[in-house]
């Protein structure tokens, strides 16, 4: 046998040795053979009888190859077997009659042939592979889009790397559906931001955009550019949108904005910012937007308290003109008495809009609250090896009282008319069980009494979440009921949700949720969680809806992974989405593939899509994404 490398020094002498640089060609060249023959003065070796040759990130076994080291490349001759892959029998393997290893790390192939296993399945006269660090095409795609038909394209890659030596990249695909129709596309990936961009036409046009994410300079680090778009556009939008999930939301949103830092000193600080925002129902809806300005401070108020201040200004565009202005003030202190532990706060806000043709609109309201609260915990100790189990009860008095003002019916859609005058007085009790012999809880309960001008209702909310083993579950619900001065209409409700999820050792994965609402707001007893206690959103009317989803995944063989979901709204007995998908990823990274279909309401017709992706490791010289 031929140690690697061979051995010959004088060859060696042009190649680099382990650990070092040398100008041109970037890794380590290995080699390892039955018998070898070298040219030194050529820069040429012939190897013969197991040969195993490794450069960079890749490996080529062959029978006979004939190697020459330029001053820029490596070039090599003969068939060879090529793996990118540690693993001795990669599922996916390259044959080849030649190639040439270049010093940035690309890699010229001559007739490649792909196998799948022993199984040829591709063959071209000539392909360039390139790292994830270089410019190169992205794996074929092919779906089968519902009713819309088959969709076939390619991609390309740009990436590039920052003044931080960070990776960025903008990929860039085209595809066409098989009917007659377009499909571009684009997804851009940086340390601070993400987005996917898509644009598609088949007789009619549908846009989709997701991005989010935020840039600052070195040289200006108090200043940050934000943004942040969540849309689906155009005649096509929701009915060609495969996700469930996209297209079940309400709305399209988007903001955009510039945000400096501000310090004044004395400990307060301050934020400045404009910028635009903008706001559709999901999918063709008018939009409304506009520009906005906003300014905030906070500081402390001596050793246990805080405030804080904020207003926004906007002008909005529709179908009318308003311009919308908002400002909130609060301060708040946390006094401890012994074992007590209490907390007061004051808050106001007050909005006013101006539609077109319409008179001022404006609401204000103030509000006070105090709540009063005491842990008790005790300590059962275990095993030496093992932390204790930690028992931690809370209960909590809490109490709250708001006036509201208002005129004008813009606000009404987003605040119920619950009177000029608010209260509420709660009894809360927490507890928690910390993590200890496999298992953790931890639970909620409030409940007490909301009373207006217009009558009292009755609230409740309550949650828990824990883990015992291989099982973990969340549950939460409010509830609200009206006395007799107030409808049922407009004070009762319920609205509810519970998750179960079961993990078993084989890594099986069983998955069950329920999303419920049914009747009047249930919007009341919102009032229970955080802000003010007439929040923009509380008045948000619940429809009656009970949707359940069932997941399960689970390992089938050989590193292939099948997982199926299914959701269904047991209210009106329709099946909102169901999709499968047979996923595979090879241990080491050479390769995954995923097979899946899916069906959702809406959207005639079933989608399946297939998607191959060649996931070598990246070279040790490049820097982690």
């Amino acid at each position: 046998m031929v140690a690697a490398a061979l051995g010959l020094a004088a060859w060696m002498s042009g190649v680099p040795a382990r650990g070092q640089d040398k100008p041109g060609v970037q890794g380590e060249v290995q080699f390892r053979a039955d018998e070898a023959r070298a040219d030194p003065e050529r820069g040429e070796v012939e190897l013969e009888g197991g040969v195993v040759v490794t450069y960079d990130r890749y490996r080529l076994t062959s029978r006979k190859l004939a190697i020459t080291l330029g001053p820029n490349a490596v070039e090599m001759r003969g068939t060879a077997k090529l793996l990118h892959c540690p693993c001795k029998d990669p599922p996916v393997s390259l044959e080849i009659s030649g190639a040439r290893a270049t010093g940035q790390g690309d890699l010229e192939l001559r007739w490649p042939r792909l196998y799948l296993g022993p199984i040829p399945v591709f063959i071209l006269p000539w392909l360039l592979v390139r790292p994830a660090d270089r410019v190169g095409l992205l794996p074929p795609r092919f779906a089968m889009r519902g009713d819309d038909g088959a969709l076939l394209g390619a991609g390309a890659r740009f990436p590039w790397r920052g003044a931080d030596g960070k990776l960025r990249a903008v990929e860039l695909y085209a595809s066409g559906y098989v009917q007659g129709g377009v499909e571009l596309g684009a997804r851009i990936e940086g340390p601070t931001m993400t987005g996917r961009f898509t644009w598609d036409r088949l007789r009619q046009d549908r846009f989709v955009a997701d991005t989010h994410g935020f840039v600052r300079t070195d040289a200006r680090p108090d200043v940050r550019i934000a943004w942040d778009l969540d849309a689906i556009r155009g005649a096509r939008g929701l009915v060609a949108t495969p996700s469930l999930t996209a297209a079940a939301q309400p709305f399209d949103v988007g903001t955009a904005g510039v945000t400096m830092q501000v310090s004044p000193g004395r400990g307060v600080g301050a934020t400045l910012g404009t910028g635009l925002t903008a706001r559709a129902r999901r999918g063709e809806g008018p939009i409304v937007w506009g520009p906005t300005a906003f300014a905030g401070a906070s500081g402390a108020v001596g050793r246990r308290g805080s405030w804080e201040a904020n207003a926004a200004l906007a002008m909005l565009s529709g179908q009318t003109n308003t311009p919308y202005a908002r400002a909130e003030a609060g301060i708040e202190v946390a006094p401890r008495l012994g074992p007590l532990v209490t907390r007061a706060r004051l808050g106001t806000r007050a909005r006013f809009a101006g539609p077109e043709g319409a008179p001022m609109a404006w609401d204000a309201v103030a509000e006070a609250r105090g709540e009063a609260f005491v842990s008790l915990e005790r300590s059962f100790g275990g095993a030496k090896d093992r932390a204790p189990l930690v028992h931690r009860i809370t209960p909590r008095l809490e109490a709250r009282g708001a006036v509201a003002q208002g005129a004008g019916a813009f606000f009404q859609a987003i605040r119920p008319d619950l009177g000029p005058v608010l209260g509420l007085a709660a009894l809360s009790v927490s507890s928690s069980l910390g993590s200890a012999l496999g298992s953790s809880i931890e639970a909620e309960v409030k409940g007490g009494f909301v009373a207006t001008n217009s009558g009292t209702s009755a609230v409740g909310w309550a949650s828990a979440e824990g883990t015992h083993g291989v099982v973990s579950a969340r549950v939460e619900a409010i509830a609200s009921k009206g006395s007799v001065e107030l409808p049922d209409e407009a004070g009762d409700g319920v609205s509810a949700l519970a998750e179960l999820r079961v993990t078993l050792e084989d890594k099986t994965t069983v998955l069950f949720d329920v999303y419920g609402r049914a009747a009047g707001t249930g919007a009341l007893a919102r009032s229970l969680g955080g802000g003010l206690l007439l929040g923009d959103t509380i008045g948000v009317v619940a429809e009656r809806g009970l949707v359940l989803g069932l997941g399960y995944a689970r390992p089938l063989f050989a590193g292939v992974t099948g997982n199926i979901r299914a959701d269904a709204d047991v209210w009106t007995r329709a099946l909102l989405g169901m999709g499968g998908e047979l996923a595979y990823r090879h241990p080491d990274g050479c390769v995954a593939f995923e097979v899946g279909g899916s069906r959702r309401a809406g959207r005639p017709g079933t989608d399946v899509w297939v998607s191959v992706d060649l996931v070598p490791p990246l070279p040790s010289r490049v820097a982690p994404r």
